[in-house]
């Protein structure tokens, strides 16, 4: 009903409750009408019925005094004459007990009272009621008492009564359908006249809403024109200075400044449209400039998947990896603070620092502290950068993770188990200054095949359509019921189908680590064994040589500078790597084994990496006095081009004379073994001098 009410249109809404209003009022006004006519009527009856009544009354009086009033005859002639009036149904006299008493009981007529009569000659009062049986009569009793001067009478002279003693009644009954007749005919007439005015009123009453609501209608049509031909310049017509008017100069002021901010959105509007194409085509070549370098510093590895989904154009997430001269595998995922261009942009000076760094063969604690202090000088303050580095060792089965605001990487068994959890212990890149920086890595031992898994807080942050987050749980979950070939990918689809179509609300990214268990051969021989290539004695002579105090020990990564320095030189650039191996393990076995004196026996074990790296910062801290002397140089060996590296330590040294068994590689001291013989394996001859403190190696290239 409301809605009915609702759509109307203006004009009916003010007919149709006026028309309601009329139809209501003007019958209860006709049967008012009617009820004051019907009054009327019956007053008008009755009182000229009184008036027969005290005609006749005079008429008998005049009987009495001329004596003619004795002769039953005359009076029965004069009843039946007022009998016979129009409209009289019946007329006769009553007498009372007093006229009966002094002049007898008179006419039969005048004995037939009726208790109408009885009431009005008991209480001297005029009494009458409306007789309904096949006709409505008026019945009237018109009671007449004795007096002095009654119309010129003194009835005491004739009566002896006491005065105002009830002497008799004339009663009467008058015959009312006839005015009834014309009272109905009237009603008629009113009836008539009521549809005549009521159909006079509703075209009049309609002529003036039409007149009155058609500025309204005029002014609809205007907004009507205007909101479909769009045409601003529109103006509704003014007619009066009336409400209508001023709404309809309001309209027009509106219209004028729709007509003016048009006008500046559309400027707006092209310059916008300029901007969007110029943003476009930039968005473009950024997108293009982001993955070639992210293609160039961060190029993919066999053991390695990836998977970067971004909620822009640009991925504020990154995912790089890297290989080391000695072959360990670096990498690095990223995640800038916010989303889009402004979080891709964070990302850019890390590419090629992590790629260089890794490389030359940097390890990941100097890598972060590289990439710290690179978001730390270039970007604001607000511009941090989440990270994990993690360090995978084939060789000796050990993964070092440093992470600063990651997820923790999850590191997953052969049957689903989790075997090793790596939280963030660090504040995220870019934060604190060198000073307060700690790039304290975490090491763990992996004794069985596995896989790594690290992502982003936009894989355990992804809400699905009703606001639940995918969960830390729900990830291990799915990595724990689903065999190592399908869980990339079984993780993959759990996450599209938690979001159901919807993009997430932050970039997602995901990393899977392949670790399988290198046969014990492999292990012991080296992992990037080079067979010499050909190449041409230049004649050039070079020879670089460095002494490394307590203090350079302590600070400063020397192995992946002097291979950078060695690679740099054209005849030996392309054993960059096999060198690499050479100075790596002769000097970390000259700094672990000759001046901080650690077993590798404390390597064993699920925790025992960690405590070896721990233990061995402490001794690198407490160092006093200590020394390592570094000689690099190109030497012709047996007739053939060559490179010779000499490391001495100020150690005590070792028996190195039992390090080896006579024809096997195999080391017989656990103290100095495994990294000395992978030296072996890739240097053409390996030798020891003096205590034991000083190594000579010698790589043929040619």
């Amino acid at each position: 009903m409301k809605t009915w009410w609702r759509n109307l249109s203006l004009a009916k809404k003010l007919h149709l409750p006026i028309q309601l209003s009329l139809l209501c009022v003007l019958p209860l006004a006709q049967i008012w009408v009617m009820d004051r006519f019907d009054e009327k009527m019956l007053e008008d009856v009755r009182s000229r019925a009184e008036d027969s009544a005290t005609q006749s009354f005079l008429s008998l009086n005049a009987m009495m005094l001329s004596g003619s009033i004795s002769d039953p005859e005359l009076r029965t002639a004069f009843l039946g004459k007022m009998a016979k009036q129009q409209g009289v149904l019946d007329f006769h006299l009553v007498r009372s007990e007093t006229l009966r008493a002094q002049y007898g009981e008179g006419l039969v007529v005048e004995q037939q009272a009726d208790a109408l009569d009885r009431v009005a000659m008991s209480s001297n009062a005029t009494k009458s009621e409306i007789v309904r049986a096949d006709r409505r009569i008026l019945r009237l009793a018109v009671p007449f008492a004795a007096g002095q001067e009654v119309h010129g009478t003194n009835c005491l002279r004739c009566h002896s009564v006491p005065e105002g003693t009830v002497l008799g009644a004339v009663s009467l009954a008058i015959d009312l359908e006839p005015e009834y007749r014309k009272l109905n005919r009237l009603g008629l007439v009113l009836v008539a006249g009521q549809i005549s005015l009521q159909l006079l009123l509703f075209l009049l009453i309609g002529w003036i809403i039409r007149r009155v609501t058609g500025a309204v209608v005029e002014l609809e049509q205007t907004m009507l024109e205007v909101r479909e031909s769009g045409n601003f310049s529109r103006r509704a017509a003014v007619r009066g200075r009336d409400e209508l008017g001023h709404i309809a100069q309001a309209f027009n002021g509106f219209i004028s400044q729709i007509e003016e901010l048009y006008r500046q959105l559309a400027s707006k509007i092209q310059a916008l449209e300029k901007y969007h194409d110029r943003t476009e085509e930039e968005l473009r070549i950024g997108s293009d400039i982001m993955s070639r370098i992210t293609a160039a510093y961060g190029s993919g590895d066999p053991g390695v998947r990836i998977l970067i989904n971004p909620a822009t154009h640009y991925s504020g997430d990154l995912i790089l990896t890297a290989r080391t001269p000695d072959g360990h595998l670096h990498v690095l995922l990223a995640d800038a603070v916010g989303h889009g261009l402004i979080a891709a942009m964070n990302l850019l000076p890390l590419s090629q620092v992590f790629s260089a760094m890794s490389k030359k063969g940097f390890p990941v604690a100097r890598i972060a502290e590289e990439l710290n202090a690179k978001i730390y000088r270039l970007m604001p303050a607000d511009r941090f950068v989440g990270a994990a580095l993690v360090s995978v060792n084939f060789r000796d089965r050990v993964i070092e993770v440093w992470n600063g605001g990651i997820p923790p990487p999850i590191l997953v068994g052969i049957e689903g188990e989790v075997l090793h959890e790596w939280r963030s212990r660090h504040l995220p890149l870019g934060i604190l200054g060198e000073e307060g920086f700690s790039s304290e890595v975490e090491a763990f031992h992996y004794e069985q095949e596995g896989q790594l898994f690290l992502f982003s807080d936009g894989l355990s942050e992804a809400e699905s359509p009703v606001g639940q987050q995918f969960g830390s749980a729900r990830i291990h979950e799915v990595l724990s019921r689903n065999l190592p070939d399908y869980r990339f990918d079984a993780l993959a689809r759990a996450l599209k189908q938690h979001l159901q179509g919807k993009p997430a609300h932050d970039d997602v990214s995901l990393a899977m680590v392949s670790l399988p268990l290198q046969e014990e051969e492999d292990r012991e021989g080296p992992a990037c064994r080079l067979s010499p290539s050909g190449g041409e004695e230049t004649g050039s002579r070079w020879k670089l040589s460095f002494r490394l105090g307590e203090d350079e020990l302590k600070y400063l990564d020397a192995v992946p500078l002097l291979t950078q320095i060695v690679g740099k030189i054209h005849a030996a650039a392309e054993h960059h790597a096999a060198l690499y191996v050479i100075l790596s393990e002769l000097f970390n076995n000259a700094l672990d084994h000759g001046l901080l004196k650690l077993d590798s026996g404390l390597k064993h074990g699920a925790e025992g990496f960690e405590h070896y790296l721990h233990l061995r910062e402490t001794r690198l801290g407490a160092l006093r006095g200590a020394s390592i002397e570094i000689e690099i140089e190109n030497v012709m060996f047996e007739g053939r081009y060559g490179v010779k590296i000499r490391v001495r330590d100020s150690g005590e040294g070792f028996d190195h004379a039992a390090l080896f068994s006579g024809a096997g590689d195999s080391p017989l001291s656990a103290q100095h073994g495994r990294g000395l013989a992978l030296v072996r394996g890739v240097a053409y001859r390996l030798e020891f001098f003096g205590k034991g403190n000083e190594a000579v190696a010698y790589y043929l290239c040619a």
